[in-house]
């Protein structure tokens, strides 16, 4: 997730960074081609300005010498005045033509020497046409670049202008300029500072390698952040595992003692200590639950889960409460109505509603206490019987008296029932042997 938006920045940054650098590199490249356009014309304009300053200076200089003495005359070193003017302006020759386009003199002797540019063979080559143009016109032009003959294969450019007299144009001033003398205005670097063809080259070198850099950049961050998400990545699914882990173990043993070990502060920390306070709550709870039936398995109903939990298990400890107190007031009451029928009140009911087996065990006492009343009720009315019997038959003093507390004990059972005396009788054998003399 987050190579995605560095990569999309990178990208984004990329482009802009390389169109800035692009739009530079195009600015550069158009101000040098303008900074060029604008030397080679005032370079063309300084050429147009040096044949027409010598075309002024030959004008005077035939004036008070003659065209003659100005072509041969040198100075010590045997230089003319025109091989030392384009030795210092680096042009490759100088020639002199008539108004009739004859080439009367060049200064290093060259084809066109001795030929008519107007009419010659040379009639369509640059000086042939920069001759003709200055004689229609007389005023200066310049040709394109290209060969004065067809040996010759290197471009030339030519330049003329006409050389007055007192108004008069007598003579053609021509000059030669090579591509190799018109070079130095592409190499020539003053006034540019550091703009130029290099510079534009450095400019798309810079993009290069700012792309280049940011690719770079972005590989080796996509590396980083990808080795950063595996580890971190790493970090946070441990204790998730180990959580899980211990969730599982729960529920496969069934074993509420097991807790989380990891207590960091991060969210996982935090759900297993959650987990661990679940397990303890719910620990204590089935410990109070085990004691409480330990003590009901020994007959003890008094005990009570005194856990105070909450939702289920809190209703589920209430109800389990409720249960043994039910059961407890139900095995009270049968006790009860036991020792009652066994000390001889058998008129005594119970106390409570009871439900279920309580209510049928309660019932099923009930009609025991009905059956011994009716025999007890066979019995007096036999001894009853017996006396009256007895006393018209006559019968022995011991079975008389026998007979007698037989009838007191009854008659004592009815009226008190708390009676130490009937319960030892009841629980004797007496009864059954004085029955058993008396049927005899």
């Amino acid at each position: 997730m987050s190579v995605i938006p560095a990569l999309i920045v990178g990208v984004i940054s990329l482009q802009y960074s390389s169109h800035a650098l692009d739009t530079l590199a195009l600015k550069q490249a158009t101000t040098l081609q303008k900074i060029n356009a604008n030397q080679t014309t005032q370079h063309f304009i300084d050429i147009q300005n040096n044949i027409e300053s010598l075309a002024d200076s030959l004008s005077l200089l035939i004036e008070k010498q003659g065209l003659e003495t100005a072509i041969v005359d040198v100075d010590p070193y045997g230089q003319s005045l025109f091989s030392r003017y384009i030795e210092r302006n680096n042009y490759d020759d100088l020639f002199l033509l008539d108004l009739e386009g004859y080439c009367f003199y060049s200064v290093t002797q060259q084809a066109g020497c001795q030929t008519n540019l107007v009419s010659g063979r040379y009639k369509d080559s640059g000086l042939g046409e920069v001759v003709q143009k200055t004689i229609a016109h007389s005023r200066y032009h310049m040709s394109d670049v290209t060969s004065l003959s067809a040996s010759n294969t290197a471009p030339e450019a030519f330049i003329a202008a006409p050389v007055s007299v007192q108004g008069d144009v007598v003579v053609i001033l021509a000059m030669q300029l090579s591509a190799a003398s018109m070079g130095h205005i592409t190499s020539e670097r003053s006034g540019m500072g550091n703009i130029g063809k290099a510079d534009q080259l450095g400019a798309l070198a810079t993009a290069s390698v700012l792309k280049t850099t940011t690719l770079t950049m972005a590989t080796i961050g996509i590396v980083v952040v990808a080795l950063l998400a595996f580890i971190f990545a790493d970090i946070i699914t441990k204790p998730m595992h180990l959580l899980a882990s211990v969730i599982r173990k729960i529920e496969r043993t069934g074993d509420l003692s097991i807790r989380y070990p990891d207590f960091t502060r991060d969210e996982t920390g935090q759900t297993g200590h959650a987990l661990n306070s679940l397990l303890e709550s719910q620990q204590k709870a089935i410990e109070q639950i085990h004691l409480l039936m330990g003590a009901i398995a020994v007959g003890d109903f008094t005990a009570r889960i005194k856990t105070a939990s909450q939702g289920d298990l809190g209703h589920l400890e209430q109800t389990i409460n409720q249960s043994v107190s039910t059961l407890e007031l139900a095995v009270q009451e049968i006790t009860r109505m036991a020792w009652v029928m066994s000390e001889g009140d058998l008129t005594q009911v119970t106390r409570n509603d009871l439900e279920g087996e309580f209510d049928n065990i309660a019932l099923a006492l009930k009609c025991v206490s009905i059956s011994v009343e009716g025999i007890v009720d066979d019995v007096r009315a036999i001894a009853e019987d017996m006396k009256q019997r007895g006393e018209a038959v006559g019968i022995s003093t011991k079975h008389a008296i026998e007979l007698n507390n037989l009838m007191k004990f009854f008659s004592t059972n009815a009226q008190d029932p708390s009676s130490v005396k009937a319960k030892q009788m009841l629980q004797s054998e007496e009864i059954k042997r004085l029955v058993s003399d008396l049927n005899g």
